[in-house]
């Protein structure tokens, strides 16, 4: 056969697989297509601005499932998409998920996209006869369960390392993530139908659109240490103030001294009890405003019992007992060590608190009339409120 009669009918044959492809879409309708790759895709986009590089893996890998769900994958191999979704995302969602958070040319993230790189390839170019046997070895063909429950599991084992993680660390984006992770879980279920499937696998990139926001978000304007909106956030929240306020500078008495007795972590533990209390104050809202100073706003008519909500809040503080143990005393070569004391030990906190009024107008100003006032607190003895 002529070379050029060849390749006439192999251009046909390509350009025959890809109108079958263009008139799928067209009848089914953009979205139960393609919804989910374009959704995983964004998520993916914006999680590499962010450097969220764990996630990055986890959408590519969702994303190129979703792809191969839709059939854009290999649509000349009828159902070998779903076949390999089933067959590869999961263990690569697994793996993902046990992964700690590197950069994303680390070692560990290279092999990882390696590994993809091969299941991709395996898709695309495994020949007819290699399929049968690899679609009967993965997920984990020793297991007497279907391809799709065994692929479910595996998924659903994933989203559960992500929602321990988020138990121990408190992170918003492993609580994401372990809902994205279910939610592919039940995606590659037998049960599901393919449109379930793709609708699934879309809801699973919204949720890690909203997830990476909400993360950032946070990681922007919430402080992590005292869980308390920020120094940025009350900036913000003081651009939009219009009528009349107050504020409140709170210092914790003695920190620098205190974090040298007992060190940074027992600091670090009353600076969270404080903020916890804090966080409760009546009619205001409170913000980590840098080291051991932190700030109350009340605005409206709730300002006008600004001072009787920062004598409450003081006298809570003074009764806090915080458990901490000692630093252990530098010790020099060949001195043994000495027993590490825990102890409960007394906060107090100073508060300094200023309206806006005629005199001083801007944020800036009252800022500082508070800040006055917190240093008068001080000099006045600690463990009070002064009104500037």
């Amino acid at each position: 056969m002529p070379a050029d009669t060849v390749c006439l009918r192999t251009a046909l044959r390509r350009f025959s697989t890809v109108s079958q492809v263009t008139a799928s879409v067209t009848a089914s309708g953009f979205w139960p297509l393609l919804a989910a790759p374009l959704f995983n895709s964004i998520a993916l986009l914006l999680a590499l601005g962010f450097r969220r590089n764990r996630t990055v893996i986890v959408l590519a890998i969702l994303t190129l499932a979703s792809l191969a769900l839709a059939g854009v994958v290999a649509p000349e191999q009828g159902a070998r998409g779903t076949d390999a979704a089933r067959m590869f995302a999961p263990w690569l969602l697994l793996a993902a998920a046990a992964m700690p958070e590197r950069r994303l040319l680390a070692r560990r993230n290279l092999i990882l996209l390696l590994l993809l790189a091969i299941a991709v390839w395996l898709t695309l170019a495994a020949p007819a006869h290699v399929w049968p046997g690899l679609r009967k070895a993965l997920p984990f063909g020793l297991l007497p369960w279907s391809g799709g429950a065994v692929a479910a599991m595996l998924t659903l084992i994933a989203a559960g390392l992500c929602l321990l993680r988020w138990v121990l660390r408190g992170s918003p984006l492993e609580a994401g993530l372990s809902i994205v992770l279910a939610l592919a879980g039940f995606a590659l279920l037998p049960a599901m139908s393919p449109d379930s499937a793709r609708y699934a696998f879309a809801l699973a990139g919204v949720g890690a659109l909203s997830a990476i926001l909400y993360a950032s978000y946070r990681m922007a304007f919430v402080d992590a240490l005292a869980g308390l909106p920020n120094r940025r956030a009350l900036d913000e929240a003081l651009a939009r103030q219009s009528g009349d306020y107050a504020l409140a500078m709170v210092d914790v008495d003695h920190f620098k001294q205190f974090n040298d007795t007992h060190g940074h972590d027992a600091g670090d533990r009353v600076l969270r009890s404080v903020a916890q209390q804090l966080r409760s104050v009546r009619g205001g809202s409170a913000y980590r405003y840098g080291g051991e100073e932190f700030c109350l706003l009340f605005t409206g008519a709730r300002m006008h019992g600004a001072k009787q909500a920062c004598e409450d809040v003081r006298k809570r503080v003074e009764q806090l007992r915080v458990h901490v143990r000692s630093a252990p005393p530098k010790l020099r070569r060949g001195q043994a060590t000495k027993r590490i004391d825990a102890s409960d030990v007394q906060v107090t906190v100073s508060i300094g608190l200023a309206e806006r009024d005629a005199q001083r107008r801007f944020a800036e100003d009252v800022l500082k009339a508070a800040d006055t006032a917190l240093y008068k607190a001080k000099s006045k003895g600690r463990n009070r409120v002064v009104v500037g």
